[in-house]
């Protein structure tokens, strides 16, 4: 069902040096895991924050984007509608959607009013989701706000502990932010702790992006709950490279849907000596995970066993293209989380600095470079918050994105080309603006 696969950057080891190889652990669907059985129903809660900072045209976009998600599920899939300010409101208790028109209407009546009550509201969700999932089905919280809590539960430590107690009963948490005084570090922190998607809008009107990105995903679910876990060859030194979060010393990987790869980029460190054997074991991988009907399976073990060569045969080795286009977007990302911060501190000498730094390590990594020169302009403007949200976004989608099992090779990356994909398959040139779909393709 998941194909589990190792690769080498290239298909030897040095003789007798002190040797570094990056490897990509893979974990793809060889087919469809439900075959032509029904997918289970989607168990969904959507919380929107109606506070008075959503007034205007905010609070009209972030409707119309529920009402289109509503619009799209299946009528056996069931749907909670609640709306935070000051307290948590439940509009539409959990039910399977059936014809949607009074969800529609439940949503058309928000109006804004009064704080924001993260917690409450987000809890209100859980507690929606909850009682109308069955034991061995998912369900998911998705989460809008426009601001920063400020009233019940705000510590950002507690929250994250609160999303990865809830998404170890089977309930995960996705993120949306709206605008320039979301708390982007909370949010993405809820959805990492609570294994869903973060997205954010930097306009009202580039909200039905992460809408529509989110129903993409949970619609084509193969697998999800994925665990891997990596052991390194005896003398082998391990590091990974993405930064997933850990359970038990496995990671947690994206949930896999039709068309894509989740994926570990690790750096194995070793000696080679004569002494070692000549086809040495290096890297030992193997995955588990749930199928969409709660049955808990496994992947593999697939091992990386390379033979060593003397320099001149090794120097002759071809490296292979998609682990150098992944660890210059890995590269990217970690000068991007530099850049984010010189950019709180208005250091925007040193922020110019490291955008061309991180430039250089995307070689002819045309995505990196169009998010690239996106986050120039906005440091060109001096927007504090707006480089601080595409940076981190951008940084994040970089490290942990569900890669297309075809994907493109980075010098063929065009915007007209990833139009072509699945929404959560894409790599988009500005995560916060919408994809632009028109003249034949789409420009962020």
């Amino acid at each position: 069902m998941i194909n589990l696969s190792i690769t080498p950057q290239h298909a030897a080891r040095l003789e007798g040096h002190d040797n570094e190889l990056h490897a990509l652990v893979r974990a793809a669907a060889t087919e469809d895991i439900f075959g032509s059985a029904e997918k289970p129903p989607l168990n969904l809660s959507i919380v929107i924050d109606h506070s008075g900072s959503m007034s205007g045209q905010p609070l009209v976009e972030a409707k119309r984007a529920a009402i289109f998600l509503v619009q799209n599920l299946r009528p056996c899939d069931r749907i909670a509608i609640v709306c935070y300010a000051a307290h948590a409101q439940v509009l539409i208790e959990g039910r399977p959607v059936g014809n949607g028109t009074e969800i529609a209407n439940a949503i058309h009546s928000i109006q804004p009013a009064g704080a924001t009550a993260l917690h409450d509201g987000w809890m209100a969700g859980v507690e929606q989701a909850a009682q109308m999932r069955e034991p061995e089905q998912m369900g998911r919280v998705l989460l809008l706000t426009d601001g920063r809590a400020n009233r019940g539960v705000c510590n950002p430590l507690t929250l994250a502990q609160d999303a990865a107690r809830i998404a170890a009963t089977g309930i995960t948490t996705t993120t949306c932010g709206l605008g320039a005084h979301f708390d982007e570090l909370l949010l993405l922190e809820i959805a990492r702790s609570g294994q869903g998607a973060a997205y954010y809008g930097e306009r009202a009107e580039d909200l039905i992006d992460p809408f529509r990105e989110e129903l993409e995903l949970l619609s084509n679910l193969l697998a999800r709950r994925l665990r891997l876990s990596l052991t390194p060859g005896e003398g082998v030194g391990l590091t990974v490279l993405n930064r997933y979060l850990q359970e038990n010393d496995a990671l947690i990987l994206p949930d896999l849907a039709e068309g894509g790869e989740a994926w570990a980029l690790v750096r194995l460190r070793f000696s080679e000596r004569s002494e070692q054997p000549v086809d040495r074991l290096l890297l030992r991988a193997v995955l588990d995970f749930e199928t969409m009907n709660g049955e808990r399976l496994m992947a593999g073990p697939t091992s990386l066993h390379l033979p060593r060569l003397p320099a001149g045969a090794f120097a002759a080795l071809q490296v292979d293209e998609t682990i150098t286009a992944r660890r210059n977007e890995l590269r990217a990302a970690d000068i991007q989380d530099q850049a984010r911060v010189a950019a709180r501190a208005r250091q925007w000498t040193e922020v110019e600095r490291l955008l061309a730094e991180a430039e250089r390590e995307a070689g002819d990594n045309k995505w990196v470079a169009e998010s690239l020169d996106g986050l120039k302009r906005i440091a060109r403007r001096r927007d504090v918050e707006g480089f601080s949200k595409e940076a981190i976004f951008t940084a994040q989608k970089m490290r942990n994105r569900l890669a297309a099992s075809d994907e493109f090779t980075p010098s063929a990356w065009s915007a007209a080309s990833e139009a072509e994909r699945a929404a959560y398959l894409r790599k988009k040139p500005a995560q916060g603006r919408r994809f632009d779909r028109s003249d034949d393709g789409a420009k962020g």
